[in-house]
């Protein structure tokens, strides 16, 4: 298992490895007219672009082709083009993502008093960088706590 921390930098969501490496971040940019949400991965860009009922569900685009998108009706997430696979998630007080019954990410908050918000993530060595951003960022949006049990 590989285990990260995230946390706030400005707006900015950040990925580190245990050792203190940047892996990623997911990034909210917001200029005049213009609202924008991304990933970067290894110096490569991944748009976010809401879609779906409420805006609830994600597409993660790398240039014009979905890499990823969510079905949150579903609880689950999947990776598009060749070879799909099919991931589930459960978004309690640790989120969870599953694939055939095995734990591949599990993501804990630790909210501490006076300071920002630090996630605990523990990945399965089998997923991708860019997956467990996408699911940071999915599992983190402000939506997911409306009409939850919070447990």
């Amino acid at each position: 298992m590989k285990k990260y921390t995230a946390h706030f930098r400005k707006k900015d969501l950040v990925l580190i490895s245990d050792i203190g490496n940047e892996i990623g971040r997911i990034i909210k940019s917001s200029k005049l007219f213009h609202y924008e949400e991304y990933i970067v991965l290894n110096s490569k860009k991944y748009n976010i672009k809401n879609v779906g009922f409420l805006k609830n569900d994600v597409e993660l685009f790398d240039a014009n082709t979905v890499v990823y998108f969510t079905d949150l009706a579903k609880e689950r997430i999947i990776k598009s083009g060749q070879g799909v696979q099919i991931y589930y998630f459960k978004l309690k007080k640790n989120r969870q993502l599953i694939e055939k019954g095995k734990i591949l990410i599990d993501i804990s908050e630790e909210k501490r008093r006076l300071k920002e918000t630090v996630f605990h993530v523990e990945v399965d060595d089998s997923i991708d960088d860019l997956l467990t951003l996408l699911f940071l960022h999915f599992s983190t949006k402000e939506f997911h706590s409306i009409g939850g049990d919070g447990d």
